[in-house]
């Protein structure tokens, strides 16, 4: 299991170290807390120790199994994180003083760095606060800038300590390996096509399936936009874009550059062929002609550059396999995953099951599981393509 160091300093908002310390366990982390005397007037030992489990270290005299112990965790750890991050820590940090274990610790260690600052708007604005964060920067230390908002001082202003799962996401985006360099487009959700002013066809796509994907990738380093369904009513940290019609998905598409397309949105097979202007009335029955919509993988695989790789997606009520083999060759792509819908599966639903068919005939049947679970197969899936 990884471990991260949690280094907490002397700030009103470190109790909120405790719930990014959840968010580390959540994805499977293990957490080692070093804290500053001051920090502890805020928050209890304890509290770290009921949660990690470990030894949580405040003195570097009294606190210590054995000598040399900074030098130790670092050598164990993948990485340093200081949040809550004092005006008074950061300053340590930037001149080289190390009067406790937690500064001593951030000498000591060769790993990535990172900071969360947290203090009053006039203390993070100070030209000297400044100074030393810039230092810390050109040092290599990654910064989670603060964030604006309600702070303890009663003010409204920059300084807040940014929400501990967008601390938590951007540490492990910067500490990915596996798709370090590689730039991912997922596309994610519904497509919605309008008949009149208000009304429109649609489907159930909730793109979480997608949205699972785009997170694990960002964990894995890579450089991810998000197409998400402007129907979509999950939240996510990835960078994202929204789009409401075939045509509006279309266009982001093209927008961008991509090593990876993971194309999982649903998108609609028919539209209406014509849009009324305003709302129809109630009153008499009308007849809703639909047309054929364009095939945006038939259109996108034959234009693909060299090295590029296209993941498709497809949701069947039957002959999962035999229509999953037909798709995956007719559409170009490069894999597919193929899962059952209807009746209570796959759409709106938090799990997933299905078949992930390879060009060389190779098929991976994948139990139902969480739909994170399917997201980091489908991935190594992906990853085995890209390395040949």
């Amino acid at each position: 299991m990884k471990k991260i160091i949690l280094g907490v300093s002397g700030s009103i908002s470190a109790y909120k170290a405790a719930e990014i310390l959840r968010e580390f366990q959540k994805k499977g982390w293990s957490v080692k807390v070093v804290m500053t005397e001051n920090a502890t007037e805020f928050i209890s030992p304890i509290t770290f120790l009921a949660l990690s489990g470990e030894k949580v270290i405040v003195d570097q005299f009294k606190d210590l199994e054995y000598g040399l112990e900074h030098i130790r965790l670092c050598d164990e750890a993948e990485a340093l994180l200081v949040a809550p991050a004092t005006a008074n820590i950061i300053a340590k940090f930037a001149h080289g003083i190390a009067d406790d274990f937690l500064s001593s610790l951030y000498l000591a260690c060769k790993k990535p760095v990172f900071v969360a600052p947290a203090m009053n708007e006039g203390m993070l604005l100070h030209p000297a606060t400044q100074r030393n964060l810039e230092i810390l920067k050109k040092d290599g230390v990654h910064i989670i800038e603060p964030e604006e908002g309600y702070l303890a001082c009663e003010e409204h202003g920059k300084g807040r300590l940014t929400e501990p799962a967008k601390i938590v996401f951007e540490v492990l985006s910067a500490l990915g390996k596996e798709m370090k360099g590689l730039k991912v487009l997922v596309t994610a959700g519904a497509t919605r096509e309008f008949m009149d002013s208000v009304r429109f066809i649609s489907n159930p796509s909730s793109g979480k399936q997608g949205i699972a994907i785009a997170e694990e990738a960002a964990y894995m380093g890579a450089d991810v936009t998000l197409l998400l369904s402007s129907s979509s009513k999950e939240k996510t940290l990835v960078k994202t874009e929204r789009f409401e019609t075939l045509e509006d998905l279309r266009a982001g598409i093209k927008k961008h550059d991509f090593d990876i397309l993971f194309m999982a949105a649903a998108v609609g097979d028919f539209r209406p062929s014509r849009r009324y202007e305003g709302k129809i009335r109630r009153g008499k029955n009308i007849t809703l002609e639909l047309e054929s919509t364009p095939d945006l993988l038939r259109e996108i695989a034959p234009n693909k550059k060299s090295g590029q790789i296209i993941v498709a997606f497809a949701a069947e009520t039957d002959d999962l396999l035999e229509k999953g083999k037909k798709k995956l060759f007719e559409k170009g792509a490069d894999l597919i995953f193929v899962n059952p819908v209807g009746r209570g599966r796959g759409f709106e639903s938090d799990t997933n099951q299905g078949y992930l068919i390879f060009r060389d005939g190779n098929i991976k049947e994948l139990p139902e599981s969480s739909k994170r679970d399917i997201a980091r197969k489908i991935i190594e899936a992906t990853i085995s393509i890209v390395r040949g």
